[in-house]
């Protein structure tokens, strides 16, 4: 009585759509955890981009320059003879301003 209600094609039809839903389903979860490593990754890359901003701050601190100067390099602060001021162009005399300065002098 059973066989007259299901036709003959009903059966491997519901196995190919439960095998469809299944492998979907798993298709689903392994995409989702590509996510989540690809997330985790993510997340320590910027946190050791951070730590890395940090120390290049460091290394860059006039403080340490100065003192590694000093400790490995024996250099002094100058005495004032040694230092030379130059003079900047003043806005009038710059190449291609429009005050009109004079080229070549």
């Amino acid at each position: 009585m059973l066989k007259r209600w299901i036709p003959f094609w009903a059966i491997p039809v519901l196995i190919i759509m439960a095998t469809g839903t299944v492998w979907l389903r798993l298709s689903i979860i392994g995409t989702t955890y590509d996510i989540n490593q690809a997330e985790k990754i993510l997340r320590q890359l910027q946190k050791d981009r951070q730590q890395l901003e940090l120390k290049l701050a460091s290394l860059r601190s006039p403080r340490r320059l100065e003192a590694l100067a000093k400790s490995k390099f024996d250099l002094k602060q100058p005495r004032s003879d040694q230092i030379i001021h130059l003079a900047g162009p003043s806005p009038g005399h710059l190449p291609g301003s429009a005050a009109g300065g004079t080229r070549g002098q």
